[in-house]
């Protein structure tokens, strides 16, 4: 047995066939020839021993399993080994799955759009080019292949490996949508339809290409021009995200602490006077309702949804398609973290004599 058959084996065996098919489309999107089957048995693979790994650490960190221990106790008390170690390793399975399934999904995808944006700014002058080689005399598939020029880069490259097939004897129609499925364009999937359209019908198809290239190129033109247009509001939420947020997320902290603190030297039941407040003859000084260290642990996913959600935003608003933030979250994520521990810490130095 193969080691290529070993995975693919597994692939078929944890995942469903129809999860495989939607693995072979993104593969081909993202250009990666590989099996839909290896592949998932490869992404099986390294969940089960990053899962071992975080199950292994986790025991032996003595703080995550009291952790572990405090949660189980909410519902089981005094809840025995076996238990606290079986939820340990459902745990390390479930972060495993969902880090590395995430991961992959985000590499595909962003694999998927470079190659999409490579294809739709070479197509115009490829689609220019294939009409004036019809018009020399030229049948459809060898004007394709003249026409892919190195200068076009990754789409000479697809247009070849498909031409090469129908010149052994595939059908032309089959062979042009295999190269719409290569790539995750839906410009690109409406030219192959329209070119197969007019060969079947027989029209002119070197106007048909013609037409169509001056029309996707006004179409990525109007695209940058939308984009442009639209350059404030991107501003505006990625500093709200990487800026606003932490900075306020960091002084509403730093407010708990300083209330803690003072809470901490005021007797117990202290009364102060209204004063001023004419309605209340008196109130009880107490504490934060909520803690700074419970603050601090709803701020951190906070910032983080809030990246998440502002790189989508900016990536719809720049082209279109949510999925481009992916590229911008890394970046706001890591100014976001950043600006809120330097605002903390420079509000620290500030209260030093209060906290």
């Amino acid at each position: 047995m193969t080691q290529d058959s070993l995975f693919e084996q597994v692939g078929r065996f944890f995942f469903t066939r129809k999860r495989v098919l939607t693995m072979r489309s993104g593969l081909n999107a993202a250009g990666i020839d590989l099996p839909p089957d290896a592949f998932a048995g490869y992404m099986v693979v390294n969940i089960l021993v990053i899962a071992l790994f975080l199950a292994v650490a986790g025991m032996l960190f003595a703080p995550f399993v009291k952790f572990v221990e405090g949660f189980i106790g909410y519902i089981i008390s005094s809840p025995p080994a076996i238990l606290l170690y079986l939820v340990i390793i459902v745990l390390a399975l479930f972060f495993s799955y969902f880090s590395i399934t995430m991961l992959l999904s985000t590499y595909l995808v962003l694999m998927a759009d470079n190659r999409r944006n490579s294809l739709e700014s070479s197509l115009p002058d490829f689609l220019m080019l294939v009409a004036s080689n019809i018009k020399a005399g030229m049948t459809l598939d060898q004007a394709m292949w003249y026409s892919a020029k190195p200068e076009f880069g990754l789409l000479s490259q697809e247009v070849k490996l498909i031409i090469k097939s129908a010149f052994s004897g595939e059908s032309l129609e089959d062979a042009l949508d295999r190269l719409s499925l290569r790539f995750d364009s839906r410009v690109f999937t409406r030219t192959i339809a329209l070119i197969k359209q007019a060969t079947f019908t027989g029209g002119e198809l070197n106007e048909i290409l013609e037409r169509t290239a001056e029309d996707v190129r006004n179409t990525l033109l109007m695209k940058k021009e939308i984009s442009a247009s639209l350059i404030l509001y991107e501003i505006f939420v990625l500093f709200a995200a990487a800026v606003g947020s932490p900075f306020l997320f960091a002084v509403s902290h730093k407010l708990v602490q300083v209330f803690e603190s003072v809470s901490v030297q005021v007797p117990s039941g202290y009364q102060v006077s209204a004063g001023v407040f004419s309605g209340f003859s008196s109130f009880k000084f107490t504490g934060p309702v909520v803690s700074s260290t419970e603050f601090f642990y709803f701020t951190i996913p906070t910032l983080f949804i809030t990246a998440l959600f502002s790189s989508f935003i900016v990536s719809i608003i720049r082209t279109g398609n949510r999925s481009q933030g992916l590229k911008y979250l890394p970046f706001v994520l890591v100014v976001s973290y950043l600006i809120y521990w330097l605002v903390g810490v420079a509000l620290s130095a500030f209260f030093s004599t209060l906290i």
